[in-house]
C-alpha cells in the first residue's frame, strides 16, 4: 500500500486479495477514466460505467454464442492456412515479424466472424482517399499517424454505413454478429429492451474497440506462443503428437468446434495455451478504484480494510506466478542464474502433478483468470479461446517452426570456425535472453523486438 498527497494506492499479486477485489463490482469499480484513449473515435463499452455499461453488454449479447464460436473456428483454420501459403510462397521463408502475422491472422478472424467482412493479406493500397490535407504537417511520424487515424475512420464508418443500409432493408434477429448486435442498438426499440439507443458516435466507437480490443490480445498472446514454441523444441513436438492424436488424418476442412475443439482445448493442446498465457498473460495488471471501506482477507488469511478512494492494481502477472499457487521448476533457472519463464514452460502442470504442488484446476478461478474475472471479464473469453487453439491447431498439425540465428551470430561462428551445433546453443541462449530482457508492459505485455523464425514441412523432416 502506497499513501500519498494524491491518495491511495494498492498494488497486489496475491490471488486471493485480486479475486474478492474484482468480485465486488459495486465496492471496486473500474476506473474508466484511465481508459479514455479507447474513446479517440467514439464512445464505447470499454469506457462505460453502471447502467450504461450494463445495456452496452444486453445489446452486444446475442452476438455471442454457438454461431459465433463455429464461426471463428472456421476463420481461424481459414486464415492460418491463407497465411502460410502466403509465407511459404518463400523458400525456407524465415520470418522476421512472426507477432504481426499473428495479429493479422487475429485481425482478420475478427473482422470475418463480429463484422462478417473477409481481408487478404499484403494489402497495401489506400483504402480511402485522402480527405484532409497532410501536407501542412510538419514532422512525417505525425503525418503517418494521422493518416492512419483517418484512414480507420473512414474504414469503420464505411462499414457502419453499409451495415445500417443493410439493417433498413432486412433486418438480422438470429445468429447477429458484434456488427448485427451494434445496429439493432441503434433502433428505437433497443430503449425498452436494453436500456439505451446508441448513438453514431456509440456506434463508431464501439466497431473500433471491438477491432482493437481482439486482435491485439490474441494476436500478442499468439506471438509469444510461436515463439516460446521455437525455443521449446520438446514440447513443440508433445503438442504435433496430441494434434497427430486428435486429429489423425482429418483434412482440415472437416474440423469442428463441437467436435474437435474441446477435445484440443482440454488435452495437451489447450494445456500449451494456458501455461502461455499463464507466464505471458495479455496485461501486466487491471485498475479497480475504492468506492467504500472494505475489509479483505489474503492468500495467507490475514484480514486488512481497504480505504475508500483507494486504486487498486491487481497484478495478473505476479499473481500467476505465485510461488504458493504456481511452484517453479526446480530447472528454470538460466545461465546467469535468473529464473526464467521459457524454462518454467511447462503445460504438463495442468495434467498431472507431483508431490506438494497444488493442481491449478483444483484452484480454480480463484488463482487463473487471464481474460480477467467478475462482471467485466472479457466478453470474448470463448471466442478467443477457440480462435488461439484453432490458429495452433492449423499450423502445427503440417508445420514447425524454428529459431533462426541472427546474423551476429553466423559472423562470430563464422571467424570461430563453429559448426551448426555451435550456432543452435548460442541462438537459444540468445533466445532466452530475448525473452526475458526485451519483455515490457505498455498496453499489454509484449516483446519489444522480433524473434526471426523459420517455418518447416513437418514432412521435410
Amino acid at each position: 500500500m502506497l499513501s500519498s498527497p494524491n491518495g491511495n494506492m494498492l498494488w497486489t499479486g496475491d490471488p486471493e486479495v485480486i479475486n474478492q477485489i474484482a468480485g465486488q463490482g459495486t465496492n471496486f469499480v473500474k476506473p474508466v477514466e484511465l481508459f479514455s484513449f479507447f474513446d479517440i473515435y467514439g464512445p464505447n463499452m470499454q469506457t462505460s460505467k453502471g447502467d450504461d455499461w450494463r445495456s452496452h453488454r444486453k445489446i452486444v449479447a446475442p452476438a455471442i454464442g454457438p454461431h459465433s464460436n463455429a464461426a471463428i473456428w472456421q476463420a481461424a483454420l481459414e486464415e492460418s492456412k491463407k497465411l502460410l501459403i502466403d509465407l511459404l510462397k518463400k523458400e525456407q521463408p524465415v520470418i522476421a515479424h512472426m507477432k504481426d502475422h499473428m495479429s493479422e491472422i487475429s485481425l482478420h478472424c475478427i473482422t470475418q466472424t463480429l463484422f462478417d467482412k473477409k481481408l487478404e493479406y499484403e494489402t497495401t493500397q489506400t483504402l480511402y482517399p485522402k480527405h484532409y490535407e497532410v501536407a501542412l504537417i510538419p514532422f512525417e511520424v505525425i503525418k503517418r499517424a494521422d493518416k492512419a487515424y483517418w484512414d480507420l475512420h473512414s474504414y469503420i464508418v464505411d462499414i457502419c454505413d453499409k451495415a445500417t443500409d443493410m439493417d433498413k432493408q432486412a433486418p438480422n434477429t438470429t445468429d447477429m454478429t458484434i456488427m448485427d448486435a451494434l445496429i439493432a442498438g441503434t433502433r428505437p426499440e433497443s430503449a425498452e429492451k436494453h436500456g439505451k439507443v446508441l448513438s453514431r458516435d456509440n456506434l463508431i466507437g464501439n466497431v473500433f474497440f471491438f477491432l482493437l480490443s481482439g486482435h491485439g490480445t490474441a494476436g500478442n498472446t499468439l506471438g509469444f506462443l510461436m515463439f516460446l514454441l521455437a525455443v521449446r523444441q520438446d514440447i513443440q513436438s508433445l503438442l504435433q503428437a496430441h494434434l497427430d492424436t486428435q486429429l489423425g488424418d482429418k483434412p482440415v476442412n472437416t474440423w469442428t468446434v463441437n467436435d474437435d475443439f474441446m477435445r484440443l482445448y482440454t488435452g495437451y493442446t489447450g494445456s500449451v495455451l494456458k501455461e502461455a498465457m499463464r507466464l505471458y498473460n495479455v496485461v501486466e495488471f487491471i485498475p479497480r478504484r475504492c468506492t467504500i471501506d472494505t475489509p479483505i482477507t489474503d492468500l495467507s488469511g490475514a484480514q486488512f480494510v481497504v480505504p475508500k478512494n483507494t486504486l487498486c492494481l491487481l497484478n495478473f502477472t505476479a499473481a500467476f506466478r505465485h510461488p504458493k499457487i504456481w511452484p517453479a521448476k526446480p530447472d528454470c533457472i538460466d545461465g546467469t542464474g535468473r529464473y526464467h519463464p521459457i524454462l518454467d514452460f511447462d503445460p504438463i502442470r495442468w495434467d498431472s502433478y507431483g508431490d506438494k504442488i497444488t493442481k491449478p484446476s483444483d484452484v480454480g478461478l480463484r488463482t487463473y483468470f487471464p481474460f480477467g474475472l467478475g462482471g467485466r471479464a472479457c466478453l470474448g473469453k470463448s471466442l478467443g479461446s477457440i480462435m488461439m487453439v484453432g490458429v495452433l491447431a492449423a499450423i502445427f498439425k503440417d508445420y514447425s517452426i524454428e529459431l533462426v540465428a541472427p546474423r551476429v551470430i553466423r559472423e562470430e561462428a563464422s571467424k570461430n570456425g563453429a559448426g551448426e551445433e555451435w550456432i543452435k546453443g548460442r541462438t537459444y541462449d540468445w533466445a532466452l535472453r530475448m525473452l526475458m530482457d526485451e519483455v515490457e508492459c505498455n498496453l499489454l505485455i509484449e516483446l519489444r523486438k522480433e524473434l526471426p523464425l523459420r517455418l518447416v514441412s513437418r514432412k521435410q523432416l
